[in-house]
C-alpha cells in the first residue's frame, strides 16, 4: 500500500536539493508518493539583521512554486523546483539565484515565463508561503530542509547527504531512515559536514 509523505523544500538551498533528488529514487524502487511542501530559509531566520534586505531576493522563487502549485498541482510544482535546482546546484560555478534562472525554469518546465511576474505580483503568494512556513514550523517544530512529515506525522529534518544516492541504493537509505525513526525514543544522529552538496568524496 503506498504511502505519502510531505517532503518541504527551499530552492535556494543545495543540501535540500539532494534530498529531493534522492526521494524523487525512492520512488522508483519503493511505494511512495511524495506532496511537495514550502519552507522559507529566510522566514525561520529572519530575525538575523544581516537578512533583513533579502526578504524579496530570498521568497520570489517559494512564491513563484506556490503559483505553479495552484495552477498545475503538486505535479506543476515538482517540475518547476527540479528545472530550478538542475540550473541553480548541478552546474559550477553556482549561478546567481536571480529572476532570469527562474524565468529560464518556467519555460524548461513548461510554465509561461511571466508567471514569476504574476507571483510577484500577487500578494497572496507570499501569504501563502508564510502560513505554510508557519504550518509546518507549528506541526513538527521544523526549523530547515529538508524536512519530512511521515505517514505517522512525525517530522524529521535530513538526511543530509552530499550525494543523492539512485536506484536501489536511494531505498535502501529510505528503509533505514524510516526504522530509525520508527524508534519512540530515537531523537537525533549528526556528524560534522566534510564537503559541499554536490561533492564526493576525495
Amino acid at each position: 500500500m503506498s504511502e505519502t509523505i510531505s517532503f518541504h523544500i527551499d530552492p535556494l538551498c543545495p543540501w535540500a536539493w539532494q534530498g529531493a533528488k534522492w526521494i524523487s529514487q525512492v520512488r522508483s524502487v519503493r511505494d511512495i508518493e511524495v506532496k511537495w511542501g514550502l519552507f522559507s530559509l529566510f522566514l525561520i531566520n529572519e530575525h538575523h539583521d544581516e537578512l533583513e534586505d533579502d526578504r524579496h531576493s530570498m521568497l520570489f522563487p517559494l512564491r513563484a512554486l506556490a503559483l505553479a502549485r495552484r495552477e498545475e498541482g503538486n505535479e506543476g510544482l515538482e517540475r518547476l523546483y527540479f528545472a530550478i535546482g538542475r540550473s541553480l546546484h548541478d552546474v559550477q560555478p553556482r549561478p546567481e539565484a536571480n529572476e532570469d534562472l527562474v524565468r529560464a525554469a518556467l519555460a524548461d518546465s513548461g510554465f509561461d515565463r511571466g508567471l514569476l511576474d504574476r507571483a510577484i505580483d500577487d500578494p497572496s503568494t507570499e501569504k501563502e508561503v508564510e502560513e505554510e512556513h508557519a504550518a509546518v514550523v507549528e506541526a513538527v517544530k521544523a526549523f530547515g530542509v529538508p524536512t519530512i512529515i511521515l505517514p505517522n506525522g512525525r517530522g524529521i529534518f535530513g538526511p543530509v547527504k552530499a550525494v543523492a544516492p539512485t536506484g536501489e541504493a536511494a531505498g535502501e537509505l529510505w528503509d533505514h531512515v524510516r526504522w530509525l525513526t520508527d524508534q519512540d525514543d530515537f531523537f537525533e544522529l549528526k556528524r560534522v559536514r566534510n564537503r559541499k552538496p554536490g561533492q564526493l568524496a576525495a
